[in-house]
């Protein structure tokens, strides 16, 4: 039979596929034209199921955090000097700018005297010069161009030697209000993990602390405990929240036996590049899908591609900030404002219509609870949204005040085994899994939340937080004070109502008032338990103080737009690359 190359546009694919290197090529140009066709159609309806899938996985992908890592590299540093920028970033006047500078210095002095003391200065000194981690945390303290200027002035202290309830006290005797919530883990309040600890020594001491291997009579009741708070079949112990993350992630792919995990815009499940979208990790990631939040077309993207999709990972904190990643005062320029109400009834909705999905496409659902578990609910978030998941990961305060992290699972998808291929498994372990001391804390933690003293503390505490938000912001408009509170559960945070590039230095004047946050400033704070009504009060004074301050040394001028900011930045970065920025040495 004579070979046939047909002309028909129709026969392409199949002859890019030919040109491509395919042994079958002498066979398949002695093909009838009806079967030339044939296979042709066959590759068109190919491509367009391929070209279907790209369309929609393009419509629901969350583009932002990829962008933003690809360009980070590319991003050139650039800082203000005090002769320079640094008070006129927003283009205000003479007259502001000269209130600034005297605030600044008013500030500065301030700083000093709070970490004047001898120990605290040589403990501070000796921190800053070898422990690494302070350098990340000051870098994301404030926005890069005003670094330079705000680290040789503003040291903030960093070492604290005992807790008063709340209040933390440092090595100079400075008394601060802590909202910090210890990155979430201090839920309960601090003098109840003393008594955790106290007991979970007491429970293990004949034992020892670090018998590793043999298990300790106390894992029972803690794995009951944990099977009855998740309404799960089986529990893992590991060392940490991104550790259990890793280890549900790594269950599920092996499991389904599929490659994929979906994420979504914003949500933050630990440090490890294996689920870390954007910025912070160098290395691309090819296994995950980051999605819209609250999107229709992200649920039709799980249906679509299900049999590639290993879980579906959810941060249910997400619900204070949808699409978006907790507000931090690097990010704190626009006046995007959002409604807590609103957002959380649209979350609770959208969670429910994501559990639906996910059982109907046969796609395993992973809260990752490390920053949600017992601080939304006795029982965490699952039960604050009404939501079984099927596996949820736990840590911070479970540990009761010792490092921990639980993944709780369906048995079927926390098999470390394949029962048909003896060779096949899922490496998971940890020498620190389940060690006594880590058991006994936890055993006092969950006999502590599972009691009605600690439900009534969660329902006293939503009670006077909600009353802490509302007469916060009645007084932020009484003032006149461009920004409100917000909050999801015991979990608050500051919004801002105009555009500034200054909103970050708010975090210092509240710590010039006596307020303790953590490094992401007034983006995400904590009420813990133990927050008294006096308590709330004293906050409350100590955050319209700093307001005051902030806005009498001049630091929210009045009239400059997110587009004049977004404007003035691209300028600077224009400058930077013309060698035409302030001239500052890089600290």
């Amino acid at each position: 039979m004579r070979a046939f190359t047909p002309a028909c546009p129709l026969g392409l694919p199949a002859r890019l596929a030919l040109s491509a290197g395919c042994s079958a090529l002498p066979f398949v140009l002695q093909l009838s034209p009806p079967a030339f066709y044939a296979i042709g159609a066959l590759a068109w309806v190919c491509l367009a199921r391929a070209a279907y899938k790209a369309a929609m996985t393009a419509h629901a992908f969350a583009w932002t955090p990829k962008i933003a890592r690809m360009t980070a590299p590319f991003l050139p540093k650039y800082s203000f000097s005090e002769e320079g920028s640094f008070y006129t970033a927003d283009g205000a006047p003479a007259d502001v700018v000269a209130k600034r500078r005297a605030g600044m210095a008013m500030l500065t002095a301030q700083f000093d005297k709070l970490s004047a003391g001898k120990e605290s200065a040589e403990l501070n000194a000796a921190i800053k010069e070898g422990l690494s981690d302070i350098r990340f945390t000051d870098t994301n303290r404030v926005p890069f161009p005003f670094q330079a200027v705000v680290r040789a002035k503003l040291s903030v202290s960093t070492v604290v030697k005992s807790s008063e309830g709340p209040w933390l006290v440092d090595t100079s005797g400075n008394r601060a209000l802590d909202v910090s919530g210890s990155y979430g883990v201090n839920v309960a309040g601090y003098d109840r993990y003393k008594a955790f600890a106290k007991h979970g020594l007491a429970t293990v001491e004949a034992l020892g602390p670090n018998v590793l291997g043999p298990l300790h009579p106390v894992i029972a009741p803690v794995i009951g405990a944990l099977r009855a708070i998740s309404g799960l079949e089986e529990v893992s112990f590991h060392m940490s929240g991104t550790e259990a993350v890793m280890c549900a992630v790594r269950l599920c792919r092996f499991n389904t036996k599929r490659p994929l995990i979906v994420v979504f815009s914003g949500a933050y499940h630990g440090w490890w590049d294996g689920v870390q979208p954007g910025p912070g990790s160098e290395r691309p990631v090819a296994d995950v899908l980051c999605l819209k939040d609250m999107a229709p077309a992200s649920l039709a993207l799980i249906k679509l591609r299900a049999s590639e999709i290993a879980a579906v990972l959810v941060s249910p904190l997400q619900g204070l900030n949808p699409n978006a990643s907790p507000p931090s005062d690097m990010v704190l320029m626009d006046s995007k404002m959002r409604k807590a109400e609103e957002s959380v009834r649209l979350y609770t909705q959208w969670l429910h219509t994501l559990r639906d999905a996910c059982t109907t496409a046969n796609v395993p659902l992973i809260f990752d609870e490390v920053y949600t578990g017992f601080r939304m609910s006795t029982r965490g978030a699952q039960a604050f949204y009404g939501v079984q998941s099927d596996i949820v990961v736990y840590g911070k305060t479970l540990g009761g005040g010792m490092p921990v992290g639980v993944v709780c699972g369906r048995r079927e998808l926390m098999r470390r085994f394949d029962a048909d291929h003896p060779v096949r498994v899922a490496y998971v372990i940890g020498t620190f899994a389940a060690a006594p001391l880590t058991l006994g804390c936890m055993d006092a933690f969950l006999t502590w939340v599972q009691s009605a003293d600690a439900a009534g503390a969660y329902a006293e505490a939503q009670r006077l937080t909600d009353d802490f938000i509302t007469r916060g912001n009645k007084a932020l408009v009484a003032e006149g004070f461009p920004l409100r509170l917000q909050n999801l559960t015991t979990v608050w945070t500051v919004l801002f109502t105009t555009p500034g590039r200054y909103h970050w230095l708010f975090q210092y004047y509240l710590r010039a008032e006596g307020v303790a946050l953590s490094w992401v400033g007034t983006g995400r704070c904590l009420f813990s338990l133990d927050f008294k009504p006096a308590d709330y009060d004293a906050l409350l004074t100590r955050l319209l103080a700093a307001a005051r301050r902030m806005r009498d040394d001049g630091w929210w001028h009045a009239g400059v737009t997110s587009q004049q900011i977004k404007a003035r930045m691209g300028t600077e970065f224009a400058k930077q690359l013309l060698g035409l920025g302030d001239k500052v040495k890089a600290n």
